[in-house]
């Protein structure tokens, strides 16, 4: 018999299950202790597959814990990629590119392996110096003097938790600036080092430290007064005054849950500002390289970034806001310092034309289901499909409890046509009924819908490096929230869509 025709084509990529966001382009990071391995498992073949079990069968690196789980499809399409995860532990991962392999079995066809690596990082927080550092086998970035936009009412606390037990997320703070200092390992000769994991940008790392920070923050608050599994904490003290973010901050009743989504979602749209200035086509440490190449026989020890950038729209995600930027680089050598400057405006390119979404209009209880279907749409008129997003919706019963369900186009379960653009959730009422019951709440009244999409870094492995750092992904190309400066306007948290339960 033939192996079983079905592959994990790119990098798996990590979501952290509190907030249920994808971290900056999947990378792992050990200071958030769980983390979910997650990937699209795809049928390569022209056949519709049948009685598929998939599962994680190893990992390089001992240090990094999996749960092991089985997942099972009575029918996988042809072409179709079904989205898997595993929990695990990472609070004893090593930084590194350790690899990971899958196994899948189809009727007819005999087991076949999937091996891909993941990308993992450390970041630790310095009190005394207030610096954020994040290791990785090529070097450690050092994260300082963050200068960010702080939130009008000064965050808030999700879940119902005794007064003495709150501890509120201070969040989300937009960032304006910050300084980065590369201590490559080792110091190097010519004008390039190694680029980080050999893939992203070093704006990237910077990335995962801010969004690292948000969700420390916002885990802590959830987690009241008990422990939490984080390896750092720390805060931003330098604020860019006389502007301030207005986010919504979820009511009690919508769970905890339900609210740590929506605060995930809002500090990775914040946080995802600073990658935005710094531009996806070269970043400013690579220009800098670029712009400063040694004398001979000179090493580059380190490298320093400053950057700094002001804000023409609200970022907002999806949409292509901009910045004026300025930035200056200096690389530090065996021989001599270099200095490079640059002012400029970006742009956002994590955008979409149009979200559409689509629900019943009433449903009845309590054997029915409460379904959503998404379409996230490119500039080019093209949509996003099959495993290009990872998406999910957030179903807000008529009492506010949220309850969060996965949105596929893989045409499996709710889902009618693989990669055709539309993805697709189902809630059965009876679920939800035992969900709600919990919480002394029914699942009778409107329901409100909102919907999110993060894009999916899908650059082959074995790209040439300067090329796949052009790629990230991560990003929120649809979202239910947004943010504004204006804390005069309404709530910026919408729903797309309601559905009636009678």
């Amino acid at each position: 018999m033939a192996p079983t025709p079905m592959a994990v084509q790119t990098r798996p990529f990590a979501i952290e299950p509190v907030t249920n966001v994808m971290l900056p382009d999947g990378i792992f990071d050990n200071a958030l202790y769980k983390l979910r391995i997650a990937c699209h498992y795809t049928n390569t073949s022209g056949a519709d597959l049948t009685n598929v079990t998939l599962y994680l069968e190893s990992i390089g690196d001992p240090g990094i814990v999996v749960t092991a789980q089985t997942y099972t499809f009575a029918k996988i399409p042809a072409g179709a990629s079904v989205l898997v995860s595993w929990a695990a532990d990472f609070q004893h991962a090593t930084p590194g590119k350790p690899m990971v392999s899958f196994v899948a079995r189809a009727d007819g066809y005999t087991p076949a392996r999937s091996i891909r690596q993941i990308f993992v990082s450390q970041t630790r927080y310095d009190a005394t110096t207030k610096t954020y550092s994040c290791t990785i086998p090529e070097g450690r970035l050092d994260v300082s003097g963050v200068t960010v936009i702080k939130p009008a009412k000064g965050g808030w606390s999700p879940g119902d938790l005794p007064g003495d037990n709150k501890r509120p997320w201070k969040g989300p703070y937009v960032p304006t600036g910050l300084t980065m200092v590369w201590h490559p390992n080792p110091a190097y000769a010519g004008t390039h080092g190694e680029l980080p994991f050999a893939d992203p940008w070093w704006k990237v790392i910077a990335l995962v430290v801010l969004i690292v920070a948000a969700i420390v923050g916002i885990i802590a608050a959830a987690s009241g007064a008990g422990t939490f599994d984080v390896g750092i904490s720390g805060e931003f003290d330098e604020t860019d005054p006389g502007v301030v973010t207005e986010c919504c901050r979820p009511e009690p009743a919508g769970g905890a849950e339900g609210a740590t989504t929506v605060a995930g979602v809002c500090g990775v749209i914040a946080s995802a500002a600073l990658a935005t200035a710094l531009a996806d086509d070269a970043d400013p440490h690579w220009r800098g390289q670029e712009a400063t190449p040694p004398a001979a026989g000179e090493l580059t020890t380190a490298e320093r970034v400053r950057a700094s950038w002001r804000f023409l729209d609200e970022p907002r995600a999806g949409r292509p806001y901009r910045t004026n930027v300025q930035w200056a680089y200096e690389r530090i050598t065996t021989g001599a310092t270099y200095h490079h400057a640059v002012s400029e405006q970006q742009s956002n390119v994590h955008v979409t034309k149009d979200v559409t979404v689509t629900t019943p209009g009433t449903v009845s209880g309590p054997d029915g289901t409460l379904w959503v279907e998404a379409s996230f749409i490119r500039p080019d008129g093209q949509p996003f499909t099959g495993p290009n997003l990872y998406s999910f919706a957030l179903f807000q019963a008529p009492k506010g409890f949220m309850i969060l369900v996965p949105l596929t186009d893989d045409g499996v379960g709710y889902d009618r046509l693989a990669n055709d653009g539309v993805y697709t959730g189902g809630l059965p009422l009876q679920l939800a009924s035992r969900i709600l019951r919990s919480q002394g709440q029914d699942i009778y009244g409107v329901w409100k819908v909102f919907v999110f999409g993060q894009d999916v870094n899908r650059v082959a492995p074995g790209t040439p490096p300067e090329i796949a750092a052009q790629t990230i992904g991560g990003f929120f190309v649809g979202s239910a929230i947004q943010i504004t400066f204006d804390p005069s306007l309404p709530c910026p948290l919408e729903a797309q869509g309601s559905i009636k339960v009678i």
